[in-house]
């Protein structure tokens, strides 16, 4: 008896999450330096069209988020519906995330803006508010411990269904959950501990390199047949 392929959800999963993975990368590298500077209040204005650019292409990696698991949807359901539900809603509150922290940027460089264009404003209490929005990301932001517990238990229900069901290589899936629990563990350490920037580096960029890898062998070879065929 003849099966669905899906080639078509392995090509537009694999399109999806390189955009997820490579234009969050590029956005942050093109935004984040006036964000970070000591004098930011007026660094982020003179640097707006340029945070604008890196927010933009970083807003692409948001929408590219739940596409990956809508794509990958009517394959996943046969291994685990509800896993497959699960890994859906995951990823749109990862979406949720991104976008609210991709506003309080915006925020920051109106509030840069506005205080070049009144000399009077009070730069304290400006300071204080940009300290604010742009401190979040510490702990609810993409690079905080809500978010990537978010992300971790996701990517765990994504390698998982894929082990199972062999629907990749084990090598890569099991690849996925090692980073996937290495990430995790790292979130949790980072609300106690300060976390050096060169071992965060470290630990993630291995979990960088894997999606890439997913993604490349599911544009190139899509899912293996004979899993789909047991699964069918």
């Amino acid at each position: 008896m003849s099966h669905r392929t899906f080639r078509e959800n392995a090509v537009y999963a694999g399109i999806f999450l390189i955009i997820a993975t490579l234009f969050l990368f590029v956005g942050e590298a093109i935004y984040k330096p006036p964000l970070v500077a000591p004098d930011v209040l007026e660094t982020a204005a003179l640097s707006a069209d340029r945070i604008r650019l890196g927010i933009m292409i970083e807003f692409s990696c948001v929408l590219a988020i739940p596409l990956v698991a809508i794509s990958l949807y009517p394959v996943l359901r046969l291994v685990s519906p509800a896993l497959a539900v699960g890994y859906v809603a995951f990823r749109l509150f990862e979406a949720a995330i991104f976008a609210s922290m991709e506003i309080d940027k915006m925020i920051v460089v109106a509030l840069s803006e506005a205080y070049l264009a009144s000399p009077g404003a009070n730069a304290a209490t400006l300071n204080v508010l940009i300290a604010a929005l742009i401190g979040g990301e510490a702990f609810s932001g993409v690079s905080g411990a809500i978010y990537n517990l978010g992300f971790v238990t996701g990517m765990l229900m994504l390698n998982w269904m894929l082990w199972t069901s062999r629907l990749v290589p084990r090598w890569i899936s099991g690849w996925g959950m090692v980073c996937a629990v290495v990430l995790g563990m790292l979130s949790v350490a980072a609300l106690f501990v300060s976390v050096p920037g060169i071992v965060a580096v470290t630990l993630i960029g291995p979990l960088a390199v894997q999606e890439m890898v997913l993604a490349v062998w599911w544009i190139v070879k899509g899912f293996d047949q004979t899993a789909l065929a047991r699964l069918g």
